[in-house]
């Protein structure tokens, strides 16, 4: 059982992040990954930064039709708590935060911790 106000993040989970992030062919093929991976990060009321992580591909790909403007971005399937601290560090310099399913509407609830404190709990196998 887990404690009250805790969070388990289910992989896969998925993140946008931008199409530079991957390597690709001379057909245009992705490949795999550059040397850094440029997470969405959008900009919250408190002046801060967050990276939104979502729960499922199509929630993702929603956010990013409904959101408008994200079309240097794809939605990256993120298999294991390893890839998704990867993603996190490579964008600690941008961001403050990690939000979990964030919804377009600002005034809808969703999860949100200090990017910091979310990895380090991912990172001990943690709920968050």
């Amino acid at each position: 059982m887990r404690e009250l106000g805790t969070f388990v993040v289910v992989y896969p989970c998925w993140a946008l992040v931008r199409k530079d992030s991957f390597t690709r062919d001379e057909a245009g093929k992705i490949t795999g990954y550059a040397a850094t991976v440029k997470a969405l990060v959008l900009d919250d009321q408190a002046g801060g930064t967050t990276v939104p992580i979502f729960s499922d591909g199509d929630l993702a790909a929603r956010f990013k039709k409904d959101s408008g403007g994200f079309d240097d971005f794809l939605t990256l399937k993120v298999l294991t708590p390893e890839m998704l601290v990867s993603i996190l560090k490579q964008n600690c310099g941008v961001a403050d935060a990690m939000s979990f399913d964030q919804p377009k509407m600002r005034s809808k609830p969703f999860a949100i911790w200090p990017l910091e404190h979310a990895i380090q709990k991912l990172e001990d196998g943690e709920m968050l």
